[in-house]
């Protein structure tokens, strides 16, 4: 029955009680885009959890008095195996995600409840091995492992950031810097764009729109060597505040007008990330 079965609508759409159809991008919002369970492994095979697979270490202090909470705890076991002549190895991942919980808070106060998601996140994984990084002859094998964790990482991460409502997701640069320990990690950079849909404000009866646009998002990832193990850590956050200033005449007589200022930080959100993504262990 061809023209006869239109789309589905999508799930995350709704429809308020006054008619009006809101998409699931209806302002702005990460969602988890980080911090999966694939995002160090390329096996889609999950398996039995081992007690070994420990955890990386997080500021959890810092975390705390920065408002974040944790959103998830993910373990893949195993991820992928590798082998090096005689030796294979195999890899199993423990992921911790977290959310800003307190910035969303404050942006869904401002916005009157129409912006109640992810604005910033923070990732850390551990990639643990048997046999771990330690007992393998002469070092074989490390710096394959490091880089195969690392570019897993990368795509997964860039399908999460796309999976988010991101586009383009680009990575714009590469370097290092310091972690725990003296460690240098590797670092990648990326830029990406969130379109989010407009919102309807009140004035007492009447009702100002913002329109909808754009907002620019930074993402940032590294993976290092820790002793027996590979940690990877990261996350996303605004890259660009939002306001904007709406003025509506409903007559020759009044004029409203609606000031939408986030207040958003973008050079904050990026040295508390990187504050958090040092302090990894």
């Amino acid at each position: 029955m061809d023209g006869e079965q239109g789309q589905r609508p999508d799930r995350n759409d709704r429809t308020d009680s006054d008619g009006r159809r809101r998409g699931r991008r209806a302002f702005l919002g990460l969602t988890a885009a980080a911090g999966v369970s694939t995002l160090a492994g390329c096996s889609t095979t999950s398996g039995t959890v081992s007690a070994a697979r420990r955890p990386p270490s997080v500021p959890e202090s810092r975390l705390a008095e920065g408002g974040w909470e944790q959103v998830d705890d993910v373990t893949r076991d195993p991820a992928f195996e590798e082998s090096f002549g005689p030796v294979t190895v195999t890899a199993a991942t423990r992921t911790l995600l977290y959310e800003d919980a307190a910035l969303r808070a404050a942006i869904a106060e401002k916005t009157l409840g129409q912006a109640a998601t992810q604005f910033s996140t923070f990732f850390a994984s551990r990639v643990t091995f048997d046999p771990d990084l330690t007992s393998l002859p002469a070092g074989a094998g490390r710096q394959q492992l490091l880089d195969q964790v690392e570019s897993q990482s990368r795509t997964q991460f860039r399908n999460r950031l796309q999976e988010a409502g991101l586009a383009p997701v680009e990575r714009v640069d590469t370097g290092t810097f310091d972690v725990a320990g003296g460690a240098s990690a590797r670092l990648t950079e990326y830029e990406a764009t969130f379109a989010f849909e407009g919102f309807s404000v009140g004035v007492g009866e009447e009702e100002i729109t913002i329109e909808g646009g754009e907002i620019a998002v930074s993402g940032h990832l590294a993976a290092w060597i820790a002793n027996d193990s590979v940690l990877v850590a990261g996350g996303a956050f605004p890259a660009e505040n939002f306001a904007r200033a709406v003025t509506k005449s409903p007559s020759e007589a009044i004029e409203l007008s609606v000031d939408i200022d986030l207040g958003l930080t973008p050079a904050a959100y990026r040295e508390e990330l990187f504050g958090l993504m040092r302090r990894v262990e």
